[in-house]
């Protein structure tokens, strides 16, 4: 049994909780139960259909688990696997005047294709443009 709050492997039981074993770390004096991962043989399979094509509905369907439930394991089994890349160089971004508004005129006027060059280091997480709201 390890701490989960400093790893150390210097615990202790310390009674019972709901009828699960509790433990106490000698190090920083964390009390904590050993739980088990009653979906991880569900998720490691829904990963495995993920990757090989299927879709997130057609695996809830298999395995009776929600969509939204699915794609919150892909996108953790993502964050802890998988570094995000950085650019190497700039970044182009093409912005399409066709979709601006102008003033509270509910239609969409424009035309052409604008494209703006950043240098490195300069782009924003999840930049995107928005239409101003009237």
């Amino acid at each position: 049994m390890r701490c989960p709050k400093c790893g150390s492997e210097h615990c202790v039981k310390a009674g019972f909780n709901h009828n699960r074993q509790r433990y106490k770390c000698k190090n920083c004096g964390r009390q904590n139960t050993q739980t088990e991962d009653k979906n991880a043989t569900k998720r490691a399979f829904a990963l495995y259909l993920h990757i090989i094509g299927l879709s997130m509905n057609t695996i809830g369907r298999m395995l009776k688990v929600e969509p939204s439930t699915i794609l919150y394991w892909v996108r953790n089994f993502a964050l802890k696997t998988y570094k995000k890349p950085t650019p190497q160089s700039e970044v182009v971004i093409e912005l399409d005047e066709m979709w601006h508004f102008l003033r509270s005129k509910k239609t969409r006027s424009g035309s052409g294709r604008r494209t703006l060059e950043l240098p490195r280091g300069l782009l924003i997480d999840n930049a995107e443009t928005k239409a101003p709201k009237h």
